[in-house]
């Protein structure tokens, strides 16, 4: 409400933006879509505005609208928000039956990151490939890695390692 108060008195593409993002955690994600177009028709320079919009689309089922706003994010900057912007953008072309571009996208965040998110879609990628012993080094790391992690993260990344546990029990039928 404070927010809708700022932007009716101010109208500040970052306060657009703001409740954007809000409405997105929220999973009012055709709310978060109209603000962050708010937001872009006030600042369309934005990074973060650009991406997040895009991760709306994508959870919105609208990749190929998704796609540019995170291609021209990430030709910006690579590393935008710690490459979760890179891992909507590898989703983003997985969706769209993109998987050469995904696969590459995805072992660049691998590369750079230990996020099971990633380690898990690129396993599922490897083995929609056909290339069993890449995605089991993935899920390997992933539940390797998964007891020691702080509780918050274990927390916040079990449905990954419960879809990595999930994997292998497949891999090793």
């Amino acid at each position: 409400k404070e927010l809708q108060a700022q932007i009716h008195h101010l109208d500040k593409a970052h306060h657009h933006s703001q409740l954007g993002d809000v409405y997105f955690q929220h999973g009012k994600l055709d709310k978060a879509e109209a603000s962050y177009r708010a937001a872009l028709e006030r600042d369309g320079q934005d990074l973060d505005t650009r991406a997040h919009l895009g991760q709306c689309l994508l959870r919105l089922k609208r990749p190929a609208e998704a796609k540019p706003l995170l291609q021209g994010v990430l030709r910006e900057n690579p590393k935008h928000e710690y490459n979760y912007t890179a891992m909507a953008y590898a989703e983003t072309l997985t969706a769209l039956g993109e998987t050469d571009d995904a696969l590459k996208s995805w072992q660049y965040v691998v590369a750079n990151n230990s996020y099971p998110r990633a380690k898990v879609q690129l396993a599922e990628l490897y083995l929609a490939k056909n290339q069993p012993d890449l995605a089991r080094a993935e899920l390997n790391t992933v539940l390797a890695e998964d007891p020691h992690a702080p509780a918050f993260q274990r927390k916040r990344d079990r449905v990954w390692v419960s879809r990595a546990k999930g994997l292998m029990r497949k891999l090793e039928k």
